[in-house]
């Protein structure tokens, strides 16, 4: 019995659910943030869209997930449905779900075959944005595993155990 429940302790949930076993969560909202010149950027490769600090092309080749001055980025609307299961009701801030898309319009600038990157732009600017650490196997879960026909593939993530930086955009509310 003992054995039992200790192996069942130590089971994995892979980024589904928002509360582990070991009592850490998948993702924790850390701080609002003001950036200006940021770049989006989308991977051809993968779908995924990643924002960067004033980047070189150097800077757009390979994985760049795993760079630390790549943030993850919420340009899909995922994060305001979060489909992690246990996700308590005070866990996400309430500017998530007031946040609208509005008249945004996402416009994806053309780039070359050989580059793996396309830059895209918003029409709007974002009021701010929410900086959460999140797991990578939570963050393949919540856009790919779970979203059915997301058109998304997995990232491979040096370590999907590891957290890593996300900015969720806080739109203006229509008024």
């Amino acid at each position: 019995m003992i054995s039992c429940t200790l192996n069942i302790m130590g089971q994995d949930n892979n980024g589904e659910m928002f509360l582990n076993a070991d009592g850490s969560q998948n993702a924790y909202f850390i701080d609002t943030l003001h950036i200006d010149s940021l770049v989006i950027v989308r991977s051809k490769k993968n779908g995924h869209f990643f924002a960067i600090r004033n980047p070189s092309k150097k800077d757009l080749k390979g994985n760049i997930w795993n760079s630390p001055e790549t943030y993850l980025y919420d340009n899909a609307g995922y994060f305001d449905g979060w489909y992690f299961k246990d996700l308590p009701k005070k866990a996400l801030p309430n500017e998530i779900y007031d946040s609208e898309l509005n008249d945004v319009v996402i416009k994806y600038h053309p780039s070359s075959n050989t580059t793996p990157y396309e830059i895209v732009s918003n029409s709007g600017t974002p009021k701010y944005y929410w900086l959460v650490l999140i797991r990578g196997d939570a963050f393949n879960y919540l856009t790919v595993r779970c979203v059915f026909d997301s058109g998304r593939k997995a990232i491979k993530f040096k370590n999907e155990k590891a957290y890593y930086k996300m900015l969720i955009p806080i739109w203006e509310k229509a008024k």
